[in-house]
């Protein structure tokens, strides 16, 4: 009986672990999933990109001279240049100028010719006053520079046509009031914007030389129209210019260029009766310009010597017009320093001189025997925010003729002029005409507020 017993529980302890290990068993079954993946593709390029930049600016100055390009065109806040009219009492003048505020448009197209092409519209806002009694706050557009781009590989060659700033130029000084008429115009720096062909050509790496050349049309006094003609255009034939510009990265940049064009002073349809040449003048000229930046400091500068270079600014933007008219020789020179005192924080002092001959200015009777431009900046700069007080104080020394009342004629034989008594008469002895009483000083004071996008 207890057999039976122990073998019934036996049984049913072998039952129980059966069933145990039963509920332990754990079945896996394995599954096949399909995934299906999208992929999506880029979104094409457009065919044309369309680009805007440039900068607004604002100027508050004052200033105690009037300023300007000569005695017909005065041009003040961010035009100022040389003194053209001083004043003895109940000064100073306090103006505000956004004029220079600037917009440039650009669309770069699909390739053609093996080139990326590329159309470039600039300008700015000195175009004049508008109409009305308001028009000094409703000023004209002006177009700076207008130009097709066609470039083969990464800017190696370039070919521009249109209207671009001349090679001349090759650097303007720093400046938050003077990017469009930098404070050297007339005071050293040559150069324009003529329309034409221009082509620029890079070689080296880190080492680089580009060659730059343009054929263009020849300006003279663009107002004295003969024959309804520009005396450049009346020349028949185009101006030429060329460059060279080394530059070792970014640590120093050199260059040389030099200016060729003629002008036809009584325009077509005519020949001077004197000498059939004599109304046909030659501008030439070379200039030499470096850019470096030395630790905290920073000098940029550059050279001229030529001949006719009212064209490009230069002979304090003087011309001879007369028919028979002497050349113009002359020569001008500017210099900047530049240094950084802390990140955003900068100082800077130019200075810049024209100095045309003075037998040549003599000769032609013509107003500026020289001009002497100095400034100093201080700016501060903040990402594309950037704010200056700059001082242009302008030494421009004028051409006055000395004036005689008796003439004494000593023995003699022959006949001599009949002057009237007291009538000017005209003197090539420069030490007097650059007494005190024949130079004219002013200074200009500005605060300038510039955006860049």
């Amino acid at each position: 009986m207890r057999i039976k017993a122990l073998f019934s529980l036996a049984a049913l302890g072998y039952a129980g672990l059966a069933l145990a290990q039963a509920q332990t068993t754990i079945v896996e079954e394995k599954k096949t999933e399909t995934v299906t993946v999208v992929v999506k593709e880029a979104p094409k390029p457009p065919d044309f990109v369309f680009e805007l930049h440039g900068f607004v600016s604002t100027t508050l100055w004052m200033q105690d001279a009037g300023f300007g390009l000569n005695s017909n065109n005065p041009a003040n806040g961010q035009a100022a240049l040389n003194v053209i009219k001083t004043f003895t009492e109940d000064k100073p003048l306090f103006g505000a100028d956004i004029r220079q505020t600037r917009l440039n448009f650009s669309v770069r197209g699909p390739q053609v010719i093996g080139a990326t092409p590329k159309a470039v519209v600039e300008l700015d806002f000195f175009g004049g006053d508008s109409p009305g009694g308001f028009g000094d706050v409703s000023v004209w557009p002006r177009l700076r520079i207008a130009y097709l781009e066609l470039n083969w590989g990464a800017g190696r060659n370039i070919i521009q046509i249109g209207q671009q700033n001349q090679l001349t130029v090759g650097y303007i000084p720093q400046t938050l009031r003077g990017i469009a008429f930098p404070m050297t115009y007339t005071a050293g720096t040559l150069g324009w914007r003529q329309p034409g062909i221009w082509g620029f050509h890079t070689f080296g790496d880190q080492t680089r030389f580009e060659f730059a050349w343009s054929i263009q049309r020849s300006g003279w006094a663009n107002n004295a129209q003969v024959s309804f003609y520009n005396g450049g255009v009346s020349a028949g034939i185009p101006a030429f210019e060329a460059r060279g510009k080394l530059m070792f990265g970014k640590a120093l940049d050199l260059w040389i260029s030099g200016h060729w064009s003629q002008a036809d002073r009584n325009g077509p349809d005519a020949i001077a009766t004197t000498n059939p040449t004599s109304s046909t003048i030659t501008t030439a000229l070379g200039i030499v310009g470096m850019k470096t930046d030395i630790g905290p400091f920073a000098l940029a500068g550059s050279a001229w010597y030529g001949k006719n270079a009212g064209p490009l600014l230069g002979n304090v933007l003087q011309f001879s017009t007369a028919v028979n008219g002497t050349d113009i020789f002359g020569w001008g020179a500017w210099g900047q320093i530049g240094f950084n005192v802390m990140q955003g924080l900068s100082l800077w002092y130019t200075y810049g001189i024209d100095h045309p001959s003075y037998e040549n200015i003599f000769q032609a009777n013509l107003p500026v025997l020289r001009n002497n431009n100095q400034i100093g900046m201080i700016r501060y700069q903040t990402g594309a925010l950037a704010f200056g007080f700059e001082w242009l104080y302008s030494r421009t020394t004028y051409n006055k003729s000395n004036s005689i009342s008796t003439i004494q004629v000593g023995s003699s034989s022959g006949s001599v002029a009949v002057v009237p008594v007291g009538a000017p008469i005209l003197t090539t002895n420069s030490d007097a005409q650059l007494r005190d009483n024949n130079v004219l000083t002013g200074s200009q004071f500005s605060l300038s507020a510039n955006y860049y996008f």
